[in-house]
């Protein structure tokens, strides 16, 4: 069943340069459900960022206001989002954003470790988070030793751990073969039937299959159609 997790009114980004007024989203209202597998999607530097960023409590808005799970967040204090997104956001980056020197297992316990768990949960609820992506056998290597596409389910077993209810992908499968983007894009897919909220950032069309909901920013203005194709590519 959908329900409502994240909605913008009248919010928008401008930043001031000098001189310069840069509209990096133009006035938004908008919602993203439980349940979908939503891709926000863009060329490069249209804004699409910046929206996954507020929906993330990473920014705040210059102006509008953001609703999290029916509350307010765009007047809470800095300390009081970061709590917010560590125990009820997941995030996911192109880049994977690993820690080298500690294993898969290590890795996925970082957010627990922050949030205070015990040692012994943390290491148990770890493991079943990479059990559960496939790479069980895998939680003892270093991320050298692992492929694009291992790294990348790391990252979403570290995402999932805490048990959020919406995770974010920044350009999750930019860095992947089109085989291990299909793994991991299979495997948000069935985040989303699972009842969660999956969000993803993306500027390649090709992912437009896996999704139930598909909204487009192109220079800060978002909108349900696409301009122009071209623009993807």
């Amino acid at each position: 069943m959908e329900k409502e997790i994240v909605k913008l009114i009248d919010v928008n980004k401008i930043y001031q340069t000098g001189d310069t007024t840069i509209t990096a989203l133009d006035k938004t209202t908008i919602s993203f459900e439980t349940n979908k597998l939503t891709l926000i999607m863009g060329p490069s530097g249209s804004g699409k960022t910046t929206l996954l960023s507020i929906l993330g409590c990473v920014i705040y808005p210059t102006s509008g206001q953001v609703f999290y799970k029916e509350k307010e967040v765009t007047k809470l204090k800095e300390s009081d989002l970061a709590h917010l997104r560590l125990r009820e956001i997941g995030f996911v980056f192109q880049q994977f954003n690993l820690i080298e020197p500690l294993n898969a297992l290590e890795n996925v316990k970082q957010p627990m470790i922050l949030q205070g768990i015990p040692k012994a949960e943390a290491t148990e609820k770890a493991k079943k988070a990479l059990h559960e992506v496939g790479l069980g056998e895998r939680m003892y290597n270093l991320p050298k030793k692992l492929s694009g596409g291992q790294k990348q389910r790391v990252a979403i077993a570290r995402a999932l751990v805490t048990n959020p209810s919406m995770i974010l992908c920044d350009e999750p499968t930019a860095s992947l073969d089109s085989k291990s983007a299909e793994v991991i894009m299979n495997e948000l897919k069935s985040l989303a039937t699972s009842g969660k909220a999956i969000i993803i950032v993306t500027h390649d069309l090709r992912l437009r299959k896996f999704a139930d909901k598909v909204i487009y920013v192109e220079e800060g203005q978002v909108s349900n159609t696409i301009k122009n194709e071209e623009d993807y590519k």
